[in-house]
């Protein structure tokens, strides 16, 4: 690709430090770098790597893509940027990995695709603006999370968290919930934390956890939520603070945000069945559950936890046994899907294009 005299003069002004932020995505820190040039990522990607010769840059950047650099595409960008590749390593969880696509290159390469992420992280999501506008000159960053660390604790906010492609709400002040639902994501989250410092086991039972719950979420037209799950409650709240008075598109933005301090209480009973098999029977489940119900969720009453325990329980049993055949080794076991972000919202959206293709026309 021939690059433009503007780009070159541009970069010939000096190079203007750029500083990335932890666990942020490379492509990130390139778009904020790029900014301070007032060029798009891609052109300056390759004036970067151009400077000494060619390189070779595949794949197509765009939305909720990320970059991958090989050995030589590494050692440049670093050089130029003036931050030791060591420290770039710390902070910038892809910038280390090495692809396949990228290994037969000998010159400087660079790789545009989807974010490679683990079954610990929850997605690739923008950081609180709160935390990170000082550092960033305002500009959004976009960092990759755990499931764990979707709370900004310091200014009370739920990141949302956007699968490739998602454009939409990219946070929810906690106080929307209504000050006392805010306390208890709160505490969730610190349960949450202490969960994950458990280990593997217990961070995998979260995404059970997650599968089963958002599965009974989403499948309340068959399957009435009781008065005791506070799911509707908290999402007529968010909407209500929002000024649109409806659900919709609010039950899949905030699907987490709602179901979190349950879904910690389902995760918390599995991880406890998986140490203790004598927690797995039901009696011993359900009271696992009424337990970690009782710490994390609204509700007061002895009554309205015990009720939401024998429901959910109920309701999660053959996910439980799935889960512990899971843990003995059977592979065919795997957690319930939860649709992307993106996807569902596409989804809803051609769901509502195609009832109203098919509303009756009045005849006047």
């Amino acid at each position: 690709m021939h690059l433009s005299p503007s780009v070159h003069s541009r970069l010939a002004t000096g190079v203007i430090r750029t500083t990335p932020l932890e666990g942020e995505t490379t492509v990130s820190w390139i778009t904020r770098w790029a900014a301070r040039y007032h060029l798009p990522p891609g052109p300056y990607l390759r004036a970067v790597l151009q400077q000494e010769g060619r390189a070779t840059v595949s794949g197509r950047s765009g939305l909720g893509t990320e970059l991958y650099l090989n050995t030589a595409a590494r050692e440049r960008v670093a050089a130029y940027s003036r931050i030791e590749e060591q420290v770039l390593a710390c902070v910038l969880p892809a910038w280390p990995l090495d692809l396949d696509v990228l290994r037969h290159h000998t010159g400087p390469a660079a790789h545009w695709q989807s974010p490679i992420t683990t079954y610990t992280v929850a997605s690739v999501m923008a950081g609180c603006l709160k935390c990170t506008a000082p550092r960033s000159g305002g500009r959004q960053v976009w960092q990759y999370r755990g499931w764990h660390q979707r709370v900004c604790r310091m200014h009370r906010i739920w990141l949302v968290g956007g699968e490739p492609g998602y454009t939409g709400l990219a946070q929810i002040p906690l106080d929307h919930l209504g000050q006392g639902e805010a306390a208890r994501v709160l505490a969730a989250h610190r349960r949450h934390q202490d969960l994950i410092d458990q280990g593997e086991m217990a961070a995998a039972a979260w995404q059970w956890a997650r599968g089963a719950i958002q599965h009974l979420y989403t499948d309340q037209d068959s399957r009435p939520l009781p008065v005791s799950v506070p799911w509707n409650r908290r999402l007529k709240a968010l909407a209500e603070r929002a000024g649109c008075g409806v659900y919709r598109p609010w039950d899949i933005i905030a699907r987490d945000l709602v179901t979190y301090p349950e879904t910690l209480a389902l995760a918390s009973a599995l991880a406890t069945a998986a140490d203790q098999q004598r927690a797995a029977a039901p009696q011993h489940f359900e009271a696992s559950l009424t337990e970690a119900l009782r710490r994390l969720t609204s509700l007061n009453t002895t009554h309205g936890v015990e009720h939401l325990a024998r429901w959910l329980a109920q309701h999660t049993r053959e996910e439980l046994q799935r889960w512990l055949s899971s843990i003995s080794g059977d592979r065919t076991a795997v957690p319930l899907n939860v649709p992307a972000l993106t996807w569902a919202l596409k989804r809803r959206l051609s769901t509502a294009g195609l009832s109203r293709t098919h509303e009756p026309v009045g005849t006047g």
